[in-house]
């Protein structure tokens, strides 16, 4: 059997859920590259490629959003296209196009704005890498991006640690779930020998702790997840500077990092290390590899354009002109010691800017708005503006202005494009084979109520209307409500609070801009 027709059978056997990625939405790809001096095409009417795409799932959030875009994706398991094309098809959309296709055999005249391989690239044989550039080379349009994930060397040095201790428990076992069972069981075993050897002796020559919280993140996962990273035959971790040689090869070039640190956070932040740095490492490539290794870098995703693109911004030097460019969207939360994102406090001297998002969010914010309240204070501003971006992990950036569009009716109601998505999702429950989430691909964990209350938000029906048609759907369909903590909500309590729970729902409808105005 080949390798191609090996990895067709393994994801025939078991599918990966098909989850939408913020990271790889063509919006966020549109705004990075305008930063960086490219004109790429407006997402409203780009045609966009996913090689790779699963069910669509990464997809069907921008196609449904885009109706005059031309959106395809193309996976060489003809299980996961067979089961996407059927939710394409109940969806309505004319507009995606999913093709069960091998990559190496892709020929289209065709030329995609943004491309899109995600989670594919190191799981691939060194001939479908080469395949997957060429199609990037030939397809892409001149101002395109393309973006691709892979995983990298030295952070994957110690998890190929661990994958090699589960291919080998796993190499005389027949089945996926043999596999996946005796590699959990050698993990179990590799974490016991491991605490008992957690003390300073063992810790002089083995990374103990790494390979626990490696272990313990694997048994985490979801199969189908676990599977397909640390059990198939194929995957291909690699320096970053062997994928820039390798795309060279292709007429191809790196434009930056998805997360945009190699544009705005250069440097290691250490005058030592910073000076050695420009002295050994002045090649962009080069610095960027010297920093992988210090920050034990493991996984990258990487925006790729023509080099003839390239060669025409590469000096380009970022200012406020070109930040403004840009509008930025970031949810802070205030606690006793400071503003919080998703994940980590917020520096202390930025906590300013993070209390004027808060105040605007869902809408947008770009560095014009805020010099106006601060004009006198222009370089304090864009200093705060650059370091909030590169400081927070979840704040979105997009190229159009967002408003924030609450519901009242007469005034606003849900997208008509987004009715038959959210109709998909009702319908099957928990049964579905790819994720909600908003035209940026940003997903949101909803139940039935949730999707129930968004289709009642047309313009006509008011909170109490709304309110009165949730109780009873929850009633007729016995559903159950949870915290968030997974505890089960009390009948007497949902209803008792229905109002605040429909208020709720309604303000994540704005805040995933669901919304239009009538």
């Amino acid at each position: 059997m080949s390798q191609n027709s090996k990895i067709e059978k393994s994801y025939d056997e078991l599918t990966y859920k098909s989850a939408a990625f913020a990271q790889s939405s063509p919006y966020k790809l549109e705004a990075c590259a305008t930063l960086l001096g490219i004109n790429p095409p407006p997402c409203k009417n780009a045609k966009v490629l996913e090689i790779g795409c699963s069910f669509g799932g990464n997809l069907i959030p921008f196609a449904v959003n885009n109706e005059n875009a031309r959106v395809v994706g193309i996976d060489l398991s003809g299980e996961q296209i067979r089961r996407g094309q059927e939710i394409v098809k109940e969806i309505g959309l004319s507009n995606l196009e999913l093709i069960h296709g091998d990559i190496c055999e892709f020929k289209s005249d065709e030329k995609f704005d943004y491309i899109i391989a995600h989670g594919v690239f190191s799981w691939v044989p060194d001939f479908v890498k080469d395949a997957i550039l060429r199609v990037v080379r030939e397809n892409l349009s001149q101002n395109g991006v393309a973006f691709i994930s892979y995983n990298v060397y030295p952070g994957w040095k110690i998890k190929d640690v661990v994958r090699d201790l589960m291919l080998l428990a796993a190499k005389d076992q027949n089945s996926t779930e043999e596999r996946l069972k005796a590699a959990k069981e050698a993990l179990l075993v590799y974490k016991e020998v491991l605490l008992t050897r957690d003390n300073e002796k063992f810790e002089k020559f083995m990374p103990i702790k790494s390979l626990i919280t490696w272990i313990d993140d694997i048994l985490s996962k979801d199969d189908f997840y676990v599977v397909h990273e640390f059990l198939e035959d194929i995957n291909d971790p690699f320096y970053f500077k062997d994928f820039c040689e390798k795309i060279d090869k292709f007429d191809l070039a790196y434009l930056c990092d998805i997360d945009m640190k190699d544009v705005f956070v250069p440097d290691f932040g250490n005058a030592l290390v910073d000076d050695f740095k420009n002295v050994h490492f002045a090649d962009r490539i080069q610095s960027e590899q010297f920093l992988d290794i210090l920050n034990m870098k493991l996984f990258r995703q990487s925006l790729i354009v023509h080099k003839n693109a390239f060669e025409v911004i590469k000096a380009k030097q970022i200012g406020p002109s070109d930040i403004n460019k840009l509008h930025v969207v970031a949810n802070f939360i205030k606690k006793d010691d400071g503003w919080y994102d998703r994940f980590n406090v917020m520096p202390q001297d930025i906590c300013w800017l993070c209390e004027v998002f808060n105040k605007m969010f869902p809408a947008s914010i770009n560095l014009s708005q805020i010099l106006e309240i601060l004009p006198e204070d222009k370089l304090v501003v864009y200093s705060a503006f650059v370091r909030l971006i590169t400081n927070s992990a979840n704040t979105m950036i997009v190229k159009d202005e967002l408003k924030d569009i609450e519901y009242r009716p007469g005034y606003s109601r849900l997208n008509p494009n987004l009715i038959n998505y959210v109709k998909y999702f009702l319908k099957h429950k928990e049964e579905t084979n790819i994720g909600f989430a908003n035209r940026f691909c940003v997903s949101e964990r909803l139940n039935l109520v949730d999707y129930y209350i968004f289709l009642l938000l047309d313009g006509k029906n008011n909170l109490e209307d709304i309110a009165s048609k949730a109780l009873k759907f929850i009633k007729e369909n016995d559903v159950k409500i949870f915290e968030a903590n997974g505890e089960e909500i009390k009948r007497n309590k949902v209803v008792s609070n229905i109002l605040n729970y429909v208020a709720g729902t309604i303000r994540i409808a704005s805040m995933l801009y669901l919304l239009e105005e009538i």
